[in-house]
């Protein structure tokens, strides 16, 4: 049987783009406040049970901002913070998630 990480469900991901599996928010705590886990025509079989991910603050392209994309086991979601709606995402970090992902 072949493995694809899960997608959050629709209404979580309404206006997604297909390759954004689910979007979450650790709130001011940490610098990379936002994480956005990908898979669709982003996932490759060779990631085994892993997901990529974009980590960001809430100022991406400022100077001191930061975005940094790395990978996880697709299971460990509770350590990313709240679960939220990709419409819950500021303009400028959707506006990121997208332009990081298709550069």
């Amino acid at each position: 049987m072949k493995y694809q990480p899960k997608r959050s469900r629709k209404q979580w991901l309404e206006g997604a783009p297909e390759y954004v599996l689910a979007v979450y928010d650790y709130g001011d705590k940490t610098v990379d406040r936002y994480t956005v886990l990908f898979g669709g025509s982003l996932w490759e079989p060779s990631m085994g049970r892993n997901v990529q991910f974009l980590g960001m603050s809430g100022s991406p392209t400022h100077p001191q901002g930061f975005s940094q994309w790395g990978e996880m086991p697709a299971w460990n979601r509770k350590a990313l913070g709240r679960h939220i709606k990709w419409n819950d995402l500021p303009e400028n970090i959707k506006q990121h998630v997208i332009s990081r992902a298709t550069e």
